[in-house]
């Protein structure tokens, strides 16, 4: 059975070779718009509904290409017939006597359809999504140098401070090894001092 300009159906019956291609084309139809079967083959069914939406209305591709080739086989134009199935998926009725009881899948039908049309404009808005978190994403940070540490941490022990508050008032600039690094060297020098009962370091001249 395939849908005609007039929505309606009807069961030519060409010879030879073209009669195949027309009953491929007609069970594509009934994929598509075939009623709901039984769950034990939903899955199934699923994936046959699916192919013959895109074999039946994609505009572009190797799948349009096949419609085409068949429908050339056929005797069919396969513009009309797309246009066809759109306007059934469009909410277009389909009349037949058995209409009903044939394509019981219809509203099924509609619902796929409609998610693939929203398809690309959510893969848009995931994209977007993906690029926004990248730039927002907060820079890797670049290892400092010995002396850029050592001018930031310094300054900051005209005050007893503990480990931790060098880390919170440089707010995580620098890596633990770096400041612990400037902190053993200034020791060394006797620039600073520390206090093991409170764990404060601070400048010998404060």
């Amino acid at each position: 059975m395939l849908i005609d300009p007039d929505y309606g159906l009807h069961a030519s019956r060409p010879d030879g070779a073209q009669a195949l291609y027309r009953a491929a084309i007609a069970r594509s139809v009934l994929d598509l718009f075939g009623k709901v079967i039984p769950a034990s083959e939903q899955d199934e069914a699923q994936l046959a509904r699916r192919e013959a939406l895109y074999f039946l209305t994609r505009e572009h591709g190797a799948w349009a290409e096949s419609r085409r080739n068949f429908c050339d086989a056929a005797g069919l134009d396969a513009d009309d017939l797309r246009s066809n199935i759109l306007r059934v998926l469009a909410g277009a009725e389909i009349v037949g006597a058995d209409h009903r009881s044939t394509f019981g899948g219809i509203d099924a039908a509609r619902v796929l359809w409609a998610a693939e049309q929203s398809a690309p404009a959510r893969a848009q808005e995931q994209r977007t999504k993906r690029q926004a978190g990248k730039q927002t994403a907060r820079p890797r940070r670049v290892k400092a140098s010995y002396s850029t540490v050592r001018s930031a941490v310094l300054p900051l022990l005209s005050k007893p401070r503990q480990f931790r508050d060098l880390i919170h008032a440089t707010d995580g600039e620098f890596g633990d090894a770096a400041i612990r690094k400037v902190l053993a060297n200034a020791i060394n020098k006797g620039e600073i001092v520390r206090n093991d009962e409170n764990h404060t370091y601070v400048l010998a001249a404060a």
